[in-house]
């Protein structure tokens, strides 16, 4: 229909149109509702003459509300197959028919109800004229100017359901809260005032959430890149919503280990979405498993005494994003603290499970019992035998060459299709004072058995050791794919050693 609408215009339109309603409705509730029905009609008169300039500027804010209501309907059709657009335009006009009624009548409670009301008293056509607007609003607004909205909304949920790749369940909710809206409608076409209160609060408490579900679920996404409806689930679009790496983090790896496995990059190429390319080393993509004890895990901001200390361990892969920065894509975490669990799942890319993990110190070695379904790790790692040389199984050429490739990684790349947007982490930490380590009796069942990798496309190349890094995660970079021009981090990693032994 039009070229206006971007995915990110769209999400942008459908935060607006709910702040804005959010806005609206609370002037409702706490000032207008003293002067609509149901009640005294003599009564609600005299609330609108004594509260005149805070009923004015209540009905003020639901005319932005009406003119979002209308672009998101626009930006809707905009999303519907082209051999529909004559019924997508019909329908916008509908819903601006009703603005259009809506602004009018607003405009009437802004300038002309007012007076009317404070002669009601004493004025019997002032009294007539009132009750006459007071009873055509309920009609004009509430009953055919909404009934607009809800045919127009009908006529777009149909033809969006019958558009490729429209989520089934997407389209059942839009159904139930556009026939709960009509019933509004009829409420207000019978003058019911108690009828008309509940039916507006059932029918916003389905309104604001389910626009928001569209926004980001659905009109977010570009018509050229549509995807197949199975991940357009509501479990995907919610997660979508949640922000990710809102807050800076910081902590401090008591023991850390990358296990780095070389692996087929056919194998690997479809787990990593397509904005975002494998960075090969001697034809072969690389995978490492950081397991870590991580010490005080907490907002940056926050005092070392308020942080978590738990185990944790994840799957990263060597990635470049557009524009050829380096960086890691997160697979899989696995972590045994249930509150990390469950937050780093919600607000970070790192795609975490709760799972037992113990790790044992013993005489020159830590052994590692990670118990997760699919994901079992059972290691032991002779620390008496630390040394800055390659095993014989590892791909690159030096010690340094490999510490560079698999280490001096300062980014972390996600990707959301629904929204086309590549995501950006960037982290400073301490040197990494690194040390190859045996594996006497590595088993690692999601890299050696698991639904993607096994014993013939993946290899173990080496085992690093460090200890003692501190970490900081900065908060996300959102950019658009098409436009992205990815900067590299300038690190400062002696600062933030400084730092981090400061906040000690």
């Amino acid at each position: 229909m039009i070229d206006f609408f971007t995915p990110q215009t769209r999400r942008a339109l459908a935060w607006l149109c709910v702040l804005v309603h959010l806005v609206a409705l609370g002037a409702a509730f706490f000032v207008l509702g003293g002067g609509l029905p149901p009640g005294n009609l003599a009564a609600r008169a005299q609330f609108v003459t004594a509260n005149q300039t805070a009923w004015q500027i209540a009905w003020a804010t639901w005319l932005p509300a009406s003119l979002t209501l209308v672009l998101f309907f626009a930006a809707w059709a905009d999303c519907v197959e082209k051999k529909y657009r004559a019924w997508a335009v019909l329908a916008v006009a509908l819903a601006l028919a009703g603005a259009l009624i809506d602004w009018t009548n607003e405009m009437i409670w802004i300038g002309i109800a007012p007076g009317l009301a404070a002669r009601f008293a004493t004025d019997a056509f002032a009294a007539s004229a009132y009750a006459l607007w007071d009873r055509a609003y309920l009609t004009l607004s509430i009953g055919l100017a909404n009934g607009l909205y809800c045919v127009a909304a009908f006529i777009l949920n149909a033809l969006a359901y019958r558009t490729r790749d429209f989520p089934r369940w997407l389209a059942r909710l839009g159904a139930v809260v556009w026939a709960v809206s009509f019933d509004l409608s009829v409420a207000a076409f019978i003058a019911d005032g108690a009828y008309i209160q509940i039916a507006s609060a059932l029918a916003f408490a389905l309104f604001l959430p389910w626009v928001l579900l569209m926004g980001y679920g659905w009109l977010a996404r570009a018509n050229e890149n549509a995807l197949p409806a199975s991940r357009l689930s509501f479990n995907a679009v919610v997660r979508s919503m949640i922000p990710k790496h809102p807050l800076p983090m910081r902590t401090h790896f008591r023991d850390c280990l990358l296990v780095n496995f070389a692996i087929d990059p056919k194998v690997l190429r479809p787990l990593i979405p397509a904005p975002i390319e494998l960075d090969l080393h001697q034809g072969k993509a690389y995978l490492s498993v950081v397991i870590a004890e991580m010490e005080k895990m907490r907002p940056a901001f926050l005092p070392r005494a308020l942080g978590i200390t738990y185990n944790q361990i994840v799957y990263r892969v060597v990635v470049r994003a557009p524009g050829g920065e380096r960086g890691v894509y997160f697979l899989r975490s696995d972590a045994d603290h249930l509150l990390m669990s469950v937050a780093g799942d919600l607000l970070t890319f790192f795609r975490f499970h709760f799972s037992p993990i113990k790790m044992t110190r013993g005489d020159g070695t830590l052994a590692i019992d990670l118990r997760a379904p699919g994901a079992a790790i059972r290691a032991e790692y002779a620390l008496a035998k630390l040394r800055r040389r390659l095993p014989a199984s590892s791909r690159f050429r030096s010690f340094r060459a490999a510490k560079k490739f698999l280490v001096e990684l300062f980014a972390l790349f996600a990707y959301d299709p629904l929204t086309n947007e590549l995501s950006t982490v960037h982290i400073e930490r301490g040197e990494w004072d690194l040390f190859c380590v045996p594996d006497q009796n590595g088993a690692y069942e999601w890299m050696q058995a698991g639904p993607h990798f096994n014993r013939r496309n993946t290899r173990l190349d080496s085992i690093f050791y460090a200890r003692e890094i501190p970490y900081h995660w900065h908060t996300l970079e959102n950019q658009n794919v098409i436009a992205s021009r990815l900067r590299r981090p300038n690190v400062s990693r002696g600062l933030l050693r400084r730092k981090d032994r400061a906040s000690q």
